[in-house]
């Protein structure tokens, strides 16, 4: 049985990138989490709740998979590329692993802000589809097909061993985040997502800008909109498919990842600074989340 959710933060490199299709993989291990294989480990946390400390980009190629992202649905079609921002929690579902097809490229956010620093349309691209809460593209197939030749010549390069900082490697993937976030590229119907709940746009904004708050409660956020705690609980997890609880938490641990990794603060001020209580509770729930204590993290981080 899958567990309920999982963070999984990028390596120490700039971008990582995963090519899978019927003619052509990037790795050794299968497509099928459900098959017993070596690198299951590697592959199982990608189909089911999750979320990175990096801008993922999934472009779909084929197959049947419904994709969840923050609260919204998508059945997603040949060309479709979902962008997902750092820390959403998200989701594939596929119903036919045989025939699913697809690359996924995770993007330190180092490395985008240097992209977005040379390119004003990319980052205006991303603004817009954030602002919009739309979190699907759809190319056309000239695009897709630039895009799909770009990506693949990146894993060639990988494979003979090519490092990812390497600057050939670095400008084919800026040539291929281009292609993604040029508006000419996408057919007239960007987006396929369900029609957009503001409430729930609203309470998902209110978390993010109170996620330090040591008070950030069911009790406070159901009271901040006039809802019922049990309404609300319940309105939560069946739209975002994870308990209001677990999702503050993933959120909590996610932003002090990354604080730990930059490395500027003690273990013990992270934990107040990203709301938890105490620090014995920061670690428990830490290791237990990670099976990695966050003194061990940021051991690992330092060498």
């Amino acid at each position: 049985m899958m567990k309920e959710s999982t963070f999984m933060p990028i390596i120490n490199q700039d971008f990582e990138l995963y090519y899978w299709s019927k003619n052509y993989q990037s790795h050794d291990y299968g497509l099928n989490p459900l098959e017993s294989a070596e690198n299951y480990s590697e592959i199982e946390p990608l189909f089911r709740l999750h979320s990175h400390d990096a801008m993922e980009f999934l472009i779909f190629l084929g197959g049947n998979c419904d994709f969840f992202c923050e609260g919204r649905s998508y059945s997603l079609t040949k060309g479709d590329v979902v962008v997902i921002p750092p820390y959403a929690v998200h989701r594939a579902k596929v119903k036919d692993f045989n025939n699913y097809e697809r690359v996924v490229s995770n993007i330190s956010k180092k490395l985008l802000a240097e992209y977005l620093s040379i390119s004003a349309s990319m980052k205006e691209s991303i603004v817009y589809h954030k602002t919009q809460g739309t979190y699907v593209i759809h190319l056309n197939s000239e695009k897709l097909e630039e895009l799909t030749f770009l990506l693949r010549d990146v894993s060639d390069r990988q494979k003979n061993g090519e490092e990812n900082q390497s600057f050939a490697l670095h400008y084919l993937l800026f040539q291929a985040l281009q292609i993604i976030l040029n508006p000419a590229s996408s057919t007239k119907q960007i987006s396929k997502g369900n029609k957009q709940d503001q409430r729930l746009v609203s309470i998902i904004e209110y978390i993010e800008s109170h996620l330090t708050d040591p008070d950030l409660s069911l009790d406070n956020v159901s009271n901040q909109f006039h809802l019922n705690k049990y309404y609300f609980s319940h309105y939560f997890k069946n739209n975002m498919n994870v308990p209001f609880y677990r999702y503050v938490l993933l959120k909590r641990l996610a932003t002090a990842v990354t604080m730990i990794k930059q490395n500027e603060l003690s273990i013990e001020e992270i934990a107040m600074t990203c709301g938890f209580q105490d620090y014995s509770s920061f670690y428990r729930l830490f290791k237990k989340e990670y099976n990695l204590s966050p003194k061990n993290l940021q051991k690992a981080y330092k060498k």
